[in-house]
């Protein structure tokens, strides 16, 4: 973190000898006022392919966080407005994440909870539901929103005795949470993915000590239920959950993970789940993390600990990566598809420094640039 330790001291200093310049008689030229701080981008969604936001920062965290909007692209980007809490550090209170189910609707969470309907411009608290302490994970889906809460303090990590909760409002609602009937238990992961133009939503558990289990949902509803098996089972765990359409499910699976290497697999189905197939992942360099999947069919994946982000074109089956255009060991995150051809993704955390940077692809990942929020 960039520290700007002493400013205060600076500037009584400053003003002190002003003071005694100015009372002598002494033409004094005025100081030059110091910059505002820059934003520091920390989440970034793409409700449409015109209307982006992004959720960040001042890169510390004494600021509240502020929310730019683009609404050309990604052309030009404003602000759109502030939310009530600032960004949080691990194990501390505030938000992390951003998600929009439209270009009007979205949620700033984890582990607190606010809501626009304004595209951003005004935000609202929202209680956690059931009166839990805190979020975990949320999406934002045409069928509605779904959360998994946690009952343990925040900064107290994992209660073996809490289960999780996975809880559903209805579709532009910030009110009116049902809790959904499935079971997850304290440690487990849930992921969801769901179909932008349908109404089904995908929720995996995925578990440690158990078998990872694939729900189905409508209208915060389990209408089936299957399991989901990585290729090397007994020592694999699935980091995230896709899909790009009716049926199509896609779940990246990491296994022998250790030392910054793992080996990676993409499960494939076109089934809703029923049966997969498995797209194994060429080199072990990174712990596969995020998965994104296109309209077209284009995947891409980022790993920690290696920066990397693997890609396969649509209608191929040769994956491919570039480790030139980042550094080694930075944490990217946020990886997502704005249209058929570009995709986003963040490096570094902003509630830890105001040195993030915004990267972006205009060619299904074959070359990245970075891409400044320019007002």
């Amino acid at each position: 973190m960039r520290l700007y330790v002493g400013r205060s001291a600076i500037a009584l200093a400053g003003a002190v000898a002003t003071a005694l310049l100015v009372s002598s008689g002494a033409t004094v030229a005025t100081a030059q006022q110091p910059a505002p701080p820059k934003f520091a981008p920390q989440s970034i969604v793409w409700p449409t392919a015109k209307d982006g936001y992004l959720l960040g920062s001042c890169g510390n965290a004494s600021c509240l966080a502020e929310v730019q909007a683009t609404h050309d692209g990604g052309k030009t980007w404003a602000t759109a407005g502030k939310t009530h809490n600032p960004l949080a550090m691990s194990g501390e209170p505030g938000l992390t994440s951003l998600q929009f189910a439209s270009a009007t609707f979205g949620w700033a969470y984890d582990p607190y909870l606010e809501v626009t309907k304004d595209s951003g411009k005004t935000w609202t608290k929202v209680q956690v539901p059931g009166g839990d302490a805190k979020v975990l994970q949320l999406l934002a889906a045409p069928d509605g929103t779904y959360v998994v809460t946690s009952g343990c303090a925040i900064g107290t990590g994992i209660c073996d005795d809490r289960p999780l909760k996975v809880w559903r409002a209805p579709a532009g609602k910030s009110t009116g949470w049902q809790q959904v009937k499935v079971t997850v238990a304290a440690d487990d992961n849930v992921l969801f993915a769901a179909d932008a133009h349908g109404p089904t939503v995908y929720l995996l558990t995925a578990s440690f000590t158990a078998p990872n289990r694939l729900s189905t949902l409508r209208d915060g509803k389990v209408r089936s239920t299957s399991t989901l098996t990585c290729a090397d089972a007994e020592d694999a765990i699935v980091t995230d959950l896709a899909t790009n359409g009716p049926n199509r499910i896609f779940a990246l699976c990491i296994a022998h993970y250790g030392r910054g290497q793992s080996e990676k697999t993409v499960m494939v189905s076109g089934d809703g789940g029923k049966s997969f197939r498995y797209d194994a992942v060429p080199g072990t360099l990174g712990l596969g993390s995020q998965l994104a999947v296109n309209a077209d069919g284009a995947v891409m994946l980022t790993t920690v600990t290696a920066s990397l982000v693997y890609n396969r074109p649509a209608l191929t089956k040769s994956w491919r990566y570039d480790q030139s255009w980042l550094e080694n060991s930075e944490h990217i995150h946020d990886l997502v598809w704005q249209s058929a051809t570009t995709a986003w993704l963040v490096e570094r955390d902003a509630a830890y420094t105001p040195d993030t940077q915004l990267w972006v692809t205009r060619d299904a990942g074959k070359t990245w640039q970075k891409s400044g929020v320019h007002q």
